[in-house]
C-alpha cells in the first residue's frame, strides 16, 4: 500500500481511491446485527482484513460517517495487544473500507470452548486485556463492546489483540454517540439514557469474561476479581485496569501455624482443655487499649471452672456405660448436654455477641468440640 492510497481519515476529508488493488478478495464474516462485513485480502504478498459496509448500508451518509469515526479512533492506536488499523480506502468492489493487520487466530470464546484454557493462560489473557484497555482508557476511550468474540488469541504465543472499535466512544466525539454493546457483557448504566460513561463500563464487560474464566477453572481468585467487576453500581468497581492487574498478582498471606495458632497452643499448654489460668482468661487488663482481652466475671481461675466440670462430666459419661451400651442414643444425648454445659462457662467470659467473634473465642470453642468428640470415642470403644 503505497502513501497515496491512504487518508488521515479526519472527519469530513476527501478519500482517495486505491492505487494498488486487492488480491484474492474473500468473504470473511457478515454481522447479522449490524452494518459492516469483512474481508480476507493480499497486497504486496501480504493478508490484510479490510472492513467495508454491507451493500444495503453502503449508500447511506450515517453509516459512512460511523464508519470514519471507527478509522479516526482506531487508526492512532498503538499497542502490541490491539489489532493494528493501517488506513481507510475507497476500494472499486467494496466501497470505502478501513484496512487492518491480520490477525492468525481465534476468538477467546472459541479459545475458551475448546478446552484449552488453564490457569496460566487465564490470567496471561487477563493481563493482556488489562494491558490494552489501560492504554485506551488513557486517551479517554471507551470500547462499549468488551466480549470473547471481539478478543482474538494467536496461534503463535497465544497473545491477545482487541479488535472490534465499531462501537467505541471518546471524550472529544459530541456526534454518533449510539447505545451500544452485546447484552451479555453490557453494563448496567449502558442501559440508561444520557448516562454518563467511563472506563468502568469496559470493566464490568471484563468482568463477565474473568467470571466465564473462573467459572471454568474454578478460581476463587477470579471469582472474587469478577464480582466487583460486576458490581451494579460504577463506584463499587475497580477503579482502572491496573487495579485488577495488582488483584491477580497479589498472593494469598499465608500464617505460618506457629503464629496462627500460638494462642490457641498457650491456652492447651497451660491451661488445658482449651482454657488458661492466666492470658486471655486472667483478670488482668491488656497492655493494648486495641486488643480485646476477655474479663472473667468471677475471681474463680477460668480454667478450674472447666476442668472441673470437665472431669464431673467424665464420670457421669463413665458411669453409665453399661446404659450405653443398652441404649447408645443417650450417648449422644448426653454428650450434647456436656457441650451445652461448657460452651456455658465459655460464654461467661465472653458475655457480648461481638466478644464471640474474636479468634480467641473460636480457637477455644473449637477445641470444646474436640474435646468432647475424644470423650465420646473413648467410651464407644470401650463399648466394643
Amino acid at each position: 500500500m503505497n502513501n497515496d492510497s491512504l487518508s488521515s481519515g479526519f472527519f469530513g476529508e476527501d478519500i482517495a481511491a486505491d492505487n494498488q488493488a486487492f488480491s484474492e478478495l474473500k468473504e470473511f464474516y457478515v454481522s447479522k446485527s449490524g452494518y459492516n462485513q469483512l474481508h480476507i485480502c493480499r497486497r504486496f504478498g501480504r493478508r490484510h482484513i479490510v472492513k467495508s459496509l454491507q451493500p444495503a448500508y453502503a449508500s447511506q451518509e450515517f453509516y459512512k460517517q460511523l464508519l470514519i469515526k471507527e478509522f479516526n479512533i482506531s487508526y492512532p492506536l498503538e499497542h502490541p495487544n490491539i489489532r493494528h488499523t493501517l488506513g481507510l480506502e475507497r476500494n472499486e468492489t467494496l466501497g470505502l473500507c478501513i484496512v487492518m493487520e491480520y490477525v492468525d487466530g481465534m476468538s477467546l470464546g472459541e479459545f475458551m470452548q475448546s478446552g484449552k484454557l488453564t490457569r496460566a493462560l487465564a490470567y496471561k489473557f487477563i493481563s493482556e486485556i488489562c494491558d490494552a484497555l489501560l492504554y485506551i482508557h488513557n486517551k479517554q476511550l471507551i470500547h462499549k463492546d468488551i466480549k470473547p468474540n471481539n478478543i482474538l488469541v494467536t496461534y503463535n504465543g497465544n497473545n491477545i489483540k482487541l479488535i472490534d472499535f465499531g462501537l467505541a466512544d471518546q471524550d472529544d466525539y459530541d456526534i454518533l454517540k449510539i447505545p451500544a454493546g452485546t447484552k451479555r457483557y453490557l453494563a448496567p448504566e449502558q442501559l440508561v439514557p444520557h448516562a454518563v460513561l467511563d472506563c468502568r463500563t469496559d470493566i464490568y464487560s471484563l468482568g463477565i469474561i474473568i467470571q466465564e474464566m473462573a467459572d471454568i477453572l474454578k478460581d476463587k481468585k477470579l471469582m472474587a476479581i469478577a464480582r466487583r467487576c460486576t458490581q451494579k453500581m460504577p463506584e463499587k468497581r475497580y477503579n482502572t485496569t491496573a487495579e485488577i492487574k495488582d488483584a491477580l498478582k497479589k498472593k494469598k498471606k499465608i500464617i505460618p501455624p506457629v503464629y496462627k495458632y500460638s494462642a490457641l497452643l498457650i491456652i492447651v499448654i497451660i491451661g488445658g482443655f482449651g482454657l488458661l489460668r492466666n492470658g486471655p482468661f486472667s483478670n488482668r487488663a491488656s497492655s493494648s487499649p486495641n486488643t480485646y482481652m476477655p474479663q472473667p466475671s468471677t475471681n474463680v481461675p477460668a480454667s478450674h471452672i472447666y476442668q472441673k466440670a470437665l472431669l464431673k462430666a467424665r464420670i457421669q459419661l463413665q458411669q453409665k456405660l453399661n446404659h450405653y451400651a443398652i441404649n447408645e442414643d443417650e450417648l449422644k444425648q448426653d454428650s450434647s448436654e456436656l457441650s451445652n454445659k461448657l460452651k456455658k462457662y465459655l460464654h461467661e467470659y465472653f458475655p457480648d455477641s461481638t466478644q464471640r467473634e474474636t479468634v480467641v473465642y473460636k480457637q477455644i470453642l473449637s477445641e470444646i468440640d474436640q474435646d468432647i468428640k475424644r470423650e465420646i470415642k473413648q467410651i464407644r470403644q470401650q463399648l466394643r
